[in-house]
């Protein structure tokens, strides 16, 4: 969902196209029926503007791997300004196809002398290949300021990872519905976590998963060449053991929203995740982040919003929270980005990283796999 603001058309949804993007959302790994009945509106209502949506481009499906259960170890984000004599056209024309090829990237994302990227990594080892890469090119081509990029690193057993990719919160204030509390059952679990075991089979069908999640077990099965009984029941293997979980990505552009923020905060020592527990509901409620990842020392979030005073009220709010309970000692690393004028390197793309884990090549076609 990367077109250019000059490709959007900003429309405005009726009550009813409203409540079905907004339980497409809260509810993706439901069937269309089960929703339909939840928000009591009839089948074909439900069909004909969820088809509608989907064409228009409202929204789109994406299978995310649960990381830790497949073997990888790390989140990690990279930040910071680059140099406001380079361009985003020369950096790419320079770095794109290196920066394209880094596998454990899975969103990149750059607004003039702005940039920030998410990666998932198996280890420590494999993410500092690429890293020791880029600041080689950037530096090399006097990409970087003097302060450069930082990064930090969020283990997946001690990180709390409440929102990845979870746009509930958002759509949910965007449409003045009401939107669930945060769950401590997390998506992406917190603490040691067992690797699945999969066969071959089912590696091929995670893979087909996260490259079509739109589309059926039978097409499925022809692309990675296996049986749509087994597309069948690898996808319940998947659904009980936490393998993979669907979400649905809606457009920020299309629904109004100006303003991209990427937040980056170190918290007290004295304080533990456990103690700052409270404080999560008041993000939630008042920046609605999409991603929302902590440990003890320190943490991120980034969130869409529709305006910089709407941002500004929200944020106002947490930090005099944040302050008067000693949370943190510093003010957040924060970079505000405009959604209009963002450039996607990459945009939630997790393919290449899933095929690479299972131990394929990145670059094979799935019927070759």
């Amino acid at each position: 969902m990367s077109a250019s603001y000059e490709d959007q058309e900003i429309l405005e949804l009726s009550e009813n196209e409203s409540r079905v993007l907004w339980a497409l959302i809260k509810y993706p790994e439901e069937t269309d029926q089960t929703i339909h009945s939840m928000i009591r509106m009839k089948k074909s209502t439900f069909s004909s503007i969820k088809t509608r949506l989907r064409e228009q481009g409202f929204f789109e499906r994406v299978y995310v791997p649960n990381f830790p259960k497949i073997g990888f170890e790390l989140f990690l984000i990279m930040f910071g300004q680059l140099n406001r004599f380079s361009t985003f056209e020369e950096r790419m024309r320079v770095a794109g196809d290196s920066l394209k090829e880094f596998v454990e990237d899975f969103y990149v994302v750059s607004e003039s002398n702005k940039a920030f990227n998410l990666s998932i990594s198996e280890n420590f080892t494999e993410y500092s290949k690429n890293q020791e890469k880029f600041y080689q090119m950037y530096s090399e081509q006097k990409f970087l300021t003097r302060e450069g990029m930082k990064s930090e690193a969020f283990p997946f057993e001690i990180s709390r990872i409440r929102a990845f990719l979870d746009y509930d919160a958002i759509i949910a204030k965007h449409f003045n519905f009401e939107s669930s509390n945060y769950s401590n059952e997390l998506v992406i679990p917190y603490g040691k976590t067992k690797k699945q075991k999969l066969s071959k089979a089912e590696k091929k069908v995670l893979v087909g998963l996260v490259e079509f999640p739109e589309e059926s077990d039978t097409f499925i099965a022809e692309k990675v060449n296996v049986s749509r009984n087994t597309v069948a029941n690898a996808k319940k293997k998947f659904h009980k053991q936490g393998i993979v979980f669907p979400r649905i990505i809606p457009n920020l552009d299309k629904l109004g929203f100006k303003i991209l923020v990427f937040t980056y905060r170190k918290f007290n020592a004295k304080t533990t995740m456990e103690q700052r527990e409270e404080a999560a509901e008041l993000v939630r409620k008042n920046l609605s982040p999409f991603f929302y990842v902590s440990k003890n020392l320190d943490g991120f979030l980034i969130s869409a919003h529709k305006s910089f005073e709407e941002y500004n009220l929200a944020m106002d709010e947490v930090m005099r929270y944040y302050l008067k309970n000693e949370y943190i000692t510093d003010e957040p690393i924060t970079f505000t980005m405009s959604i209009p004028n963002l450039k996607y390197i990459k945009e939630f793309n997790f393919l290449p990283m899933v095929k690479k884990i299972l131990g394929f090549d990145p670059n094979t076609d799935l019927i070759d796999l």
